[in-house]
């Protein structure tokens, strides 16, 4: 690897971290591998000009909330799609017993399953970042840009989730209808929550996970520990989970709309999430303008088959 020394011996930018501009250009998954960090780490703290940069990369900007984590995979199938397959999947079919009498004619039953189809549609973010910005920064402002363009690509992805659980509980998915809607005037109490559970499982199905924004999800903190099992782990409280109640994962999400609740069967009984392509990052940079600029996309569909695994609340606040 080879440093670029001013006369003064001050230690710059590998040429490789600037794609485009001399050398070799460096793909995102070589800037993201563990071996060229660490080689890049064991050239800058050779000396005092690069233990100073290394110490400026630590500096954090100075943030308003922590970075949006997904939580709407949680309840579907994810399922990771070959080259060249569709995302079509087969339903269940329908069997039917019958009470034949003595001398009563054999009834036949024939099986013709439906066939559907989840489109697939993309998500994506193009952040592109000046050269001279990334100077004046304090902190390291490409992977900065990359993590909050994943960040809100994840977000976007969970609003899409949200939009087709309102969209199915509104009209049923092929003429099977919904759960009737749960009108619940507020505070949440857990005799409304045991009723969106029953309707789930009379049809065979166990409730996984409740959804929740923050306003609502007050009302079920304030039940204590008597009925909830209540999350005390960091690491699990920053990917959403707060609580379970009744063996069901209670999540919070900011994209979930206010004055809604979302009870959800397990994930195979409720829907598919067919990924073409996983989170991508792919060099967008503009030697011209002088930018460091990067693509960043997923490419999936996102659909539910079966009405009868979801519940909606509809809570109302004077």
């Amino acid at each position: 690897m080879s440093l670029n020394c001013t006369p003064n011996n001050m230690v710059m930018v590998p040429k490789s971290m600037v794609p485009g501009f001399g050398g070799q250009d460096s793909t995102p998954a070589q800037a993201a591998d563990p071996n060229v960090k660490s080689a890049i780490i064991s050239e800058y703290i050779k000396t005092a000009a690069g233990r100073r940069k290394l110490a400026a990369s630590m500096i954090q900007p100075l943030r308003s909330r922590r970075d949006y984590t997904a939580v709407g995979r949680k309840t579907f199938l994810v399922e990771q799609l070959p080259d060249g397959a569709l995302p079509i999947y087969d339903r269940d079919p329908e069997a039917v017993a019958y009470v034949i009498g003595e001398e009563g004619e054999n009834i036949i039953a024939v099986q013709k399953p439906k066939r559907v189809i989840f489109p697939l549609f993309e998500i994506a973010s193009n952040p592109e970042i000046p050269l001279t910005q990334i100077k004046e920064r304090r902190f390291d402002l490409i992977e900065r840009a990359q993590d909050l363009a994943k960040a809100e690509i994840q977000a976007e992805e969970d609003t899409r989730v949200f939009e087709i659980m309102d969209a199915v509980q509104d009209a049923g998915f092929m003429g099977v209808p919904p759960n009737p809607d749960i009108p619940v005037v507020a505070p949440i109490t857990a005799d409304v929550l045991a009723d969106a559970f029953a309707d789930i499982e009379q049809e065979d199905l166990r409730v996984a996970r409740l959804y929740f924004n923050a306003k609502d999800y007050s009302d079920i903190r304030k039940w204590g520990r008597d009925i909830l099992d209540i999350e005390s782990q960091a690491t699990l409280l920053k990917t959403g989970l707060q609580a379970t109640l009744w063996g069901a994962q209670l999540i919070v999400s900011r994209r979930v709309p206010v004055g809604r609740v979302y009870v959800c069967a397990e994930p195979e009984f409720l829907g598919r999430i067919p990924v073409r392509t996983e989170l991508t990052v792919l060099s967008a940079d503009d030697p011209r303008a002088r930018t460091i600029g990067f693509s960043i996309f997923e490419n999936l569909g996102i659909g539910i088959h079966n009405p009868f695994g979801l519940s909606r609340l509809l809570i109302t606040r004077s």
